[in-house]
């Protein structure tokens, strides 16, 4: 038992400590640790982004209308797709379904041009950036900081078909670069460099070179292949800080889970197993001031014969089984809204965000004082929000399942984690995978404890 006269002893290097500690540290069950410096709760909700295709105006996405609803009710702030421009049905769509979303409140993330585009570099990022500034613009009466929430470089420059990529990605990134600084409605919105994909190497990220000069943030693709998030990050930003040594952020603009039953292509999982690792995720990177760009929103049709894995593995599309809402009809035509059904990590997605969201100006939270002991691969995070309420977010690094064929939820033996607080406080304990509602409350003590298996508990510091 932690009394408070010990934590009004506590050394001047300890409080040091604890204010410096790096929230997602896993420590060792026979140590305390010592928390005490908060971050704001919104950002926890401004590390989310999901990836749509509202151009796809042939595909599911084409139903513009259950798209904005859908990422209304799931209290995202960040949307990533590609910019079009002209008047096919795709470009056309998407200048509708913007403008829509940012009156809700929702940010675009556009990527500009592809690396194809490169022998007209100028043209093309002109024409891109020419649409924002012109049709999006007029749409949203001169303001494109409610449209805008970043502009995005190249995508997987590394994976094209093309010996000269670094060189060419480069010359879209500069070309990006000169461009929107130089436009007084683009000068001050963000810009990310080119993402690269999952698999880059150290030899690929030094081919690349160092694009710190023509960026503001940091982009990756990091797909997670069923297993948990938290181990998989750091190294992936070791390899890229060669080309984003001062990035001011990281957006890993593509992420996530598969729920493709097929074994061939690729670590899959079920659709719980992806609930429980992607609230984690989406606290993993957040504490490493990153954005969790989660692929995508919406399945694909996909006709599946499951009679057995071989004709599972012949019919199934992998492609078609990212999304946090699944499509069960066999073609776009049956696929109409009323037919789709949210998977469990939308659930678990939406109750995180309603929890953490606390929009407003600028402020500082508080420090509060917190020793926890016990737990092994713990991680934590400890946020406020302007009204005065702490939340402590608490999470494991273990793996819940295998992958398909089998796709078993793995036993994972529950590790109570003991918290003192440096005042009595009553608290709530929220498990997001389970339900939006606390499922403990207790009156003001200095003292509590979570059972902490696979899924992540926030507890509420009133």
């Amino acid at each position: 038992m932690v009394s408070r006269r010990g934590f009004l002893g506590l050394t001047a290097a300890a409080v040091a400590a604890a204010a410096g500690v790096r929230a997602a540290q896993t420590w060792t069950p026979d140590l305390p640790v010592f928390l005490s410096a908060a971050r704001p709760a919104d950002g926890v909700c401004e590390a989310y982004a999901v990836n749509t295709k509202l151009f796809y105006a042939d595909r599911v996405y084409g139903y513009t209308d259950g798209v904005v609803d859908l990422l209304t009710e799931l209290g995202v702030r960040t949307v990533r797709e590609r910019v079009t421009s002209g008047s096919s049905p795709g470009a056309l769509a998407q200048l509708a379904a913007m403008p829509r979303l940012a009156e809700q409140g929702i940010r675009w993330h556009p990527t500009v041009g592809l690396l194809e585009d490169w022998p007209e570099a100028a043209a093309a990022t002109a024409a891109a950036l020419g649409q924002l500034t012109g049709p999006y613009a007029r749409a949203v009466g001169g303001d494109l900081g409610a449209l805008l929430h970043s502009l995005g470089g190249c995508n997987e420059v590394d994976g094209q078909d093309d010996p000269q990529w670094p060189a060419h990605a480069r010359l879209m990134q500069t070309e990006l670069w000169r461009q929107a600084r130089s436009q007084p409605l683009l000068a001050d919105v963000p810009v990310a460099g080119p993402s690269t994909r999952t698999d880059v190497t150290v030899a690929r990220a030094e081919a690349l070179g160092d694009l710190s000069g023509v960026s503001d943030w940091g982009n990756a693709h990091l797909y997670l292949h069923g297993r948990s998030a938290t181990p998989q990050i750091d190294p992936h930003l070791a390899i890229l800080e060669r080309c984003f040594p001062r990035a001011e952020r990281w957006f890993f603009t593509e992420s996530g889970y598969n729920n493709a039953p097929n074994d061939d292509a690729g670590p899959t999982v079920r659709e719980q197993a992806a609930a429980t690792y992607s609230v984690r995720a989406i606290c993993d990177f957040f504490v490493r001031d990153s954005i969790y760009g989660r692929f995508e929103l919406l399945d694909d049709p996909d006709r599946i014969d499951f009679t057995n894995q071989a004709t599972v593995n012949a019919t199934a599309e992998r492609q078609a089984h990212f999304g946090l809402v699944a499509v069960p009809a066999d073609s776009v035509s049956a696929a109409t809204p009323e037919t789709w059904r949210r998977k469990p990590e939308f659930h678990a997605t939406r109750r995180l965000l309603r929890l953490m969201s606390d929009p407003g100006p600028v402020f500082r939270p508080d420090p509060f004082g917190i020793v926890m002991h016990g737990g092994a691969y713990v991680q934590q995070a400890l946020v406020q929000k302007r009204d005065g309420r702490h939340y402590l977010l608490l999470w494991r690094d273990v793996d819940v399942a295998t992958p398909y064929p089998d796709a078993a939820r793995l036993p994972v033996n529950p590790t109570t984690v003991t918290v003192h607080l440096q005042t009595a406080r009553p608290v709530a304990v929220y498990h997001p995978v389970l339900r939006g509602d606390p499922v403990h409350t207790q009156p003001p003590s200095t003292r509590l404890t979570v059972d902490l298996d696979g899924d992540l508990r926030v507890v509420e510091i009133g």
